[in-house]
């Protein structure tokens, strides 16, 4: 299963050639993790753990231009659960032309130890609504 979140996409959105600017991306693909992760009940299960996420690693395809006036869902997936860290699979599409995916990967932090978590299989547990 994969999350899905509508974005409308605005003029601000975007740069001086017409077409959102890269950065805006990361902004749309944040915007989803969020409501994902809100909606699986994640975010309430990490914080009652005292437990952080912090992202280590974003790779990102751009393969089609996104303007103004377009109608974009963000998919968000599971795409790998590790020891040490949990890759989302991001996809953007306009009607079913996909035009950006993206790898986010990110590591647990434990905010009263001070360290990177280890991710057990209750915390991979919670992941199994993106599948």
């Amino acid at each position: 299963m994969s999350f899905k979140k509508n974005i409308v996409v605005r003029g601000f959105h975007c740069d001086a050639y017409g077409h959102v600017n890269n950065a805006r991306y990361l902004e749309f693909l944040e915007e989803a993790r969020w409501d994902a992760l809100l909606e699986a009940d994640v975010l309430k299960e990490f914080e009652s753990r005292g437990l952080q996420f912090f992202i280590v690693n974003i790779d990102i395809n751009f393969r089609l231009a996104v303007t103004p006036g377009m109608h974009i869902e963000v998919r968000t997936s599971l795409y790998e659960c590790q020891r040490r860290t949990i890759t989302f699979l991001q996809e953007l599409y306009n009607g079913d032309a996909k035009t950006t995916d993206a790898k986010v990967t990110f590591v647990l932090y434990d905010a009263a130890l001070g360290k990177a978590a280890p991710i057990s299989k209750d915390i991979q547990d919670l992941f199994n609504p993106f599948d």
